[in-house]
């Protein structure tokens, strides 16, 4: 047998060395030639939707953003589903080298710094030859894409910097590769780690390169009101400054955007549907990830329009036979100490001695109670903007209203177990659409800007002021006139909050940035930037898959191994 194989392959290589070079050196012809391509303002535009599109990608705003990560590591969500250890580990401050979430995000957020890169080449190649309408045309695209890339190396650093710049200090420390062009050979990908100041240092120069482009640009048009524009730019500028500590500049900026942008809050009736698909790109938005309902291609897919974020955080009802049932996956609700944090202390809604939970079982006074608390605006309204209440609050399934449930297979009839609603699918189940929905993400809005100004200010002498817009945003959830005092007003900035714990109790610009903002996915970076995760794991404790195991190197994700054994130059962070 093996002397037949041997002449076989033998034969095989004559008859190769035998054939035309024409034969063997077959080109693509369905390959798109670098020589020809981009050639025109299309072809830029192409690429530019690609690197805008690579923000909703699978293991980003398509699916793994928030819900597997962010929402996690700050305890936004405990777990329903126990069946993967390393998202249980994910939740406990414990986040592994070999977990596939981070591998996928990292990967997304450096696919999307890789089409930046291509781009800005295609842009400088085209621009050279390009006429005067043209030129003016691509460096438009060039200003966006600049911001573009300076979002992913946003979370690139801010997930995997070892360290935020607090009080001048960690700018030494290592931040992740600083990459500005494609890599033709292997040795090219062998890139170490930048500093982290070096890494901030690099998103702000994208950032002032994009305003300068953008300089007063807005987009209207129905197929390009997505693109970033010059206010959007600014604003994330003022956001940056605020993450790194440069307080003259954050207030330059922020000061502009809450002035000039011509911005405003939306009223509350607005802000309580606007993460549902409805009043897009409204008054309040800066930047905002445009999705679409895909009914061909799931959130987890490249080519969907659309995201399966609703489909992990996906709410639970009460099923035919009075129990739980899942709209979707439904893996992971808010966990319950969030609850309280809004100022609900009302108890739970089973009697004593209740052993299932079932509507049949369901507190009659708790309901009435809740119901009381939500009309009389004792507990924070925002809890609602966010969560769905159990027994209380309603969905839609298959055009039928059913009850919210106790969440799914939460045996545990102590707690409190709501479901999210901040980017669900209001109008029916996550199945209906295809697990691909199309809410908006409004990643970046005036009421952060509000609370980043007014952070700012305490840091700039004028506490009064920033009391002020801590008051602006509190008002709008209370439905009062932003501008006019109200009954809701905090007195001081040391003012009681809603919140029962320590690190929120006193502290209205905290606790105004928690609520507002929960469920967005900022709440992480705050906790990392403020270093108080060891004051927020001593208040949340546990999660369902244990007890969280907070350590001082947690403030940054490990560096994912495939990365660590691909690139010889990568060195992990500490704590891994």
């Amino acid at each position: 047998m093996k002397i037949v194989v041997k002449l076989s392959l033998f034969v095989l290589l004559l008859s190769l060395a035998a054939c035309k070079e024409s034969f063997v050196n077959v080109d693509n012809p369905g390959a798109i030639s670098t020589a020809s391509y981009p050639g025109t303002i299309a072809d830029l535009e192409q690429l530019l939707a690609g690197a805008y599109s690579t923000q909703h990608a699978p293991n980003l705003y398509g699916h793994n953003m928030l819900a597997k990560n962010t929402y996690l590591w700050d305890h936004t969500t405990d777990l329903s589903w126990q069946g993967t250890t390393t998202w249980i580990q994910l939740a406990q401050n414990n986040s592994q080298v070999n977990d596939s979430f981070l591998q996928g995000t990292w990967q997304d957020l450096w696919r999307g710094v890789q089409r930046c890169n291509t781009l800005l080449a295609g842009i400088e190649t085209f621009s050279a030859k390009a006429n005067a309408a043209d030129a003016a045309s691509a460096n438009l695209i060039k200003g966006q894409t600049l911001y573009l890339r300076a979002w992913y190396y946003f979370y690139l650093t801010s997930q995997w910097g070892e360290s935020f710049l607090v009080d001048g200090q960690g700018g030494d420390k290592m931040g992740v590769p600083i990459i500005t062009k494609t890599s033709s050979s292997l040795p090219e990908t062998q890139v170490a780690r930048a500093t982290v100041k070096q890494c901030w240092d690099f998103i702000i120069s994208d950032l002032k390169a994009a305003e300068t482009i953008l300089n007063g640009k807005t987009w209207t048009g129905a197929t390009d009101k997505y693109k970033v524009g010059g206010w959007g730019v600014k604003a994330f500028l003022g956001k940056v400054y605020v993450y790194t500590q440069d307080w003259a500049n954050a207030k330059t900026y922020l000061a502009d955007v809450v002035t000039n942008s011509g911005k405003s809050l939306v009223p509350f009736d607005t802000y309580k549907t606007m993460f549902n698909a409805q009043s897009e790109f409204n008054s309040e938005s800066l930047i905002e990830l445009n999705l679409n309902i895909d009914m061909t291609y799931r959130g987890t897919d490249d080519r969907s329009m659309g995201s399966s974020i609703g489909m992990v955080i996906a709410p639970t009802f009460v099923g035919p036979t009075g129990g739980q049932a899942a709209s979707a996956w439904s893996n992971v609700f808010p966990h319950a100490k969030n609850i309280a944090r809004f100022g609900f202390n009302l108890g739970h809604y089973f009697p004593a001695g209740t052993a299932t939970a079932n509507i049949a079982n369901v507190d009659k006074s708790y309901i009435t109670k809740s119901v009381a608390a939500r009309t009389n605006k004792t507990v924070d309204p925002r809890l609602w903007v966010s969560c769905l209440q159990p027994y209380v609050d309603s969905m839609i399934v298959l055009g039928v209203k059913q009850p919210i449930s106790h969440y799914l297979d939460i045996s545990e009839i102590d707690m409190e177990a709501w479901s999210f609603r901040k980017y669900i699918n209001l109008a029916g189940t996550e199945g209906e659409v295809n697990m691909a929905n199309g809410d908006n993400i409004l990643w970046l809005r005036l009421a952060d800007i509000y609370l980043l100004y007014a952070e700012t200010l305490t840091h700039t002498g004028d506490n009064a002021t920033a009391l002020e817009y801590v008051n602006k945003v509190r008002r709008r959830a209370y439905g009062y006139a932003v501008n006019t005092a109200s009954a809701v007003d905090y007195k001081t900035l040391t003012d009681q909050t809603s919140a029962p714990d320590a690190v929120l109790k006193n502290d209205p610009l905290k606790y105004e940035r928690w609520a507002e903002l929960f469920g967005e996915g900022h709440w992480w970076f705050d906790v990392c930037r403020w270093k108080i995760g060891d004051k927020e794991a001593a208040y949340y404790q546990r999660v369902r898959g244990g007890a969280i195991q907070w350590e001082p190197t947690d403030y940054a994700q490990p560096i994912p191994i495939n990365e660590i054994t691909s690139n010889v130059s990568m060195k992990q962070n500490p704590g891994y």
